[in-house]
């Protein structure tokens, strides 16, 4: 019995200890059970919905145009940095260009020079073809005369005497002959063949019949 009494105060002594070893690993243990047991508890969480989207948020915000980088500026020319043959070419080229400038300028006073002597040859041909008119003219005028002259002298010669046109007809020259007796009708030239000059007749004869 005494020592049932001596081996139990041993046995709690031993427990406490042991339980004082484990404590750190049982509130541990609590610790991460606890979350668990409290949503065991609460039941399944719901999914939390995404945030509703604003029409400010779906709109494409609009973006300001990229500017184009800026192209590096030329380098100014210097002349001091060209080669003795770069500045011959330049020189010939400039020569060049001169002659050819000059050469421009003779041909715009040839071609300004030709347009003159143009317009004043036109200017003479339009002369001409006016005097040629004129001429023309006045050719058709003396000819028409000329056959209203014959005419007339044709109605003479007709009414005369064949005696008496026959010595007109024996002094007159030969192509006003012609022109007058080629006009006159046959009934009235024949008697005044007959009464004229023989060698006179002949030849008005044969002038007739050669066509004047």
């Amino acid at each position: 019995m005494a020592r049932r009494h001596v081996l139990l105060p041993c046995l709690v002594v031993v427990a406490v200890a042991a339980i004082a070893l484990r404590l750190p690993h049982l509130v541990d243990g609590a610790v991460l059970l606890t979350p668990h047991v409290n949503q065991a508890q609460a039941g399944p969480v719901a999914p939390t919905p995404p945030p509703a989207a604003t029409p400010a948020a779906t709109a494409p915000i609009p973006t300001a145009p990229a500017e184009a980088p800026a192209e590096p500026a030329a380098p100014a020319f210097d002349p001091a940095t060209l080669t003795p043959g770069e500045i011959d070419v330049l020189q010939n080229l400039a020569k060049r260009r001169t002659e050819l400038d000059a050469r421009e300028r003779e041909l715009d006073s040839r071609e300004a020079l030709i347009g003159v002597v143009e317009a004043r040859v036109d200017a003479k041909r339009a002369e001409l073809k006016a005097v040629e008119a004129k001429i023309t003219a006045a050719e058709s005028a003396a000819a028409a005369e000329k056959t209203a002259q014959v005419e007339r002298l044709v109605g003479v010669y007709e009414k005369m005497k064949a005696a008496d046109a026959a010595a007109i007809f024996n002094q007159l020259e030969l192509p006003i002959l012609v022109a007058v007796a080629s006009r006159m009708k046959q009934a009235k030239i024949a008697p005044v063949l007959a009464a004229m000059d023989p060698g006179a007749a002949k030849a008005l004869t044969v002038a007739l019949a050669n066509g004047g």
